[in-house]
């Protein structure tokens, strides 16, 4: 009877791991960038908010299996917070708060700086007591993989920029130099690690993960800087993480090795956010040229996106988009459950 219960239960509610929270990080990105593409360009603001309300959409979806699993499938939850990789994705949930907090902010102020502060600080507590790990537990080579930047830099970066958009300037730089800094240190090691061990096929959407960072110090930088900005600076970040992206998609064939998961969303993020630093730009820089590669670059983020939440569609009416259930009588006798994260 518990069995069934439990069996009947999961049909409801999968179990999820928090590496899903991508999706609402890549539709809330899009939706920041069509925003940046109004202020820009004057396109209609109706297609930002389509995508800032798919957002919050999947946010609650998500945010309800996240609590569900903690309740009804503790081990399954106890055994991705104890592992070394997938531990970095549960800074997905306080991250997506932030884009929230973000998205929210043109339409209720008191909720969104109240999101703000909450997010805020439970990413920050997260990424300490994660920190602290890097020396007290052991970790092996194959463990370390660009889902480190998760924890210590892309979430802290987006934090900063948050803060900076909604006008906490000084916080917002002191959260950027624990994201840049952590990761000029963490890039090192995973590039290197990336060159001498490799990535398994199926963590290959990690390398969206990867190219994330770059982007989001172009746009943090500009908009904590504001008017102060300077040129120099700005356009070595816009240069650096447009070579990453360019090297990434050469990497095509490699990367489609893997089969379409939940987890190619993580090239949705990076693209919209490498967008939105370039749409900064374009306000200044009116050269053609340009202008002209910004337009590509929102126009393939917005395809990507598109497509990714189209093959997304097919895979949840195929029924294959959330993992395999774990065994009632196994997940409790054992005290753990399979997390197979990204990459399912």
């Amino acid at each position: 009877m518990m069995i069934n219960q439990k069996t009947a239960q999961y049909r409801l509610f999968p179990v999820a791991p928090a590496s899903f929270f991508a999706m609402t990080l890549g539709l809330a990105e899009t939706g920041n960038m069509l925003r940046f593409a109004h202020d820009t360009w004057m396109i209609p603001s109706i297609f930002g908010e389509i995508f800032e309300f798919l957002a919050v959409l999947s946010f609650l979806w998500f945010g309800l299996l996240f609590i569900n699993k903690w309740l009804h499938h503790r081990s399954a939850a106890i055994t991705e917070l104890r592992d070394p990789i997938q531990a970095s994705f549960i800074a997905l949930v306080p991250e997506s708060l932030l884009l929230l907090a973000l998205a929210s902010s043109h339409y209720f102020s008191v909720l969104s700086h109240t999101l703000f502060w909450i997010a805020s600080i439970s990413n920050v507590i997260y990424a300490m007591v994660r920190f602290s790990n890097m020396w007290t537990v052991v970790r092996t080579s194959e463990q370390i993989t660009p889902s480190l930047f998760l924890t210590y830099t892309a979430s802290v970066l987006v934090n900063a920029l948050v803060a900076g958009l909604l006008g906490y300037q000084t916080y917002g730089w002191m959260l950027f130099g624990v994201g840049t800094v952590a990761w000029l240190i963490l890039d090192s090691l995973v590039l290197q690690q990336l060159m001498t061990g490799g990535l398994a096929t199926k963590s290959r959407n990690f390398m969206g993960i990867y190219m994330a960072p770059a982007a989001i110090v172009l746009v943090a930088y500009q908009v904590l800087s504001g008017d102060n900005s300077s040129l120099m600076v700005t356009y070595s970040l816009a240069g650096y993480a447009f070579f990453l992206t360019l090297s990434l998609g050469l990497s095509y064939k490699w990367l489609r090795e893997q089969d379409f998961a939940p987890g190619y969303w993580a090239y949705t993020f990076g693209l919209a956010t490498l967008a939105q630093g370039f749409l900064l730009m374009a306000r200044e820089q009116h050269a053609p040229l340009f202008q002209a590669v910004t337009w590509v670059l929102v126009s393939i983020s917005l395809m990507l996106t598109l497509t990714v939440g189209a093959l997304s569609v097919r895979l949840f009416l195929e029924k294959r988009y959330y993992p395999p259930a774990p065994h009632p009588v196994l997940a409790q006798s054992r005290g753990k459950a399979p997390i197979d994260g990204v990459q399912r």
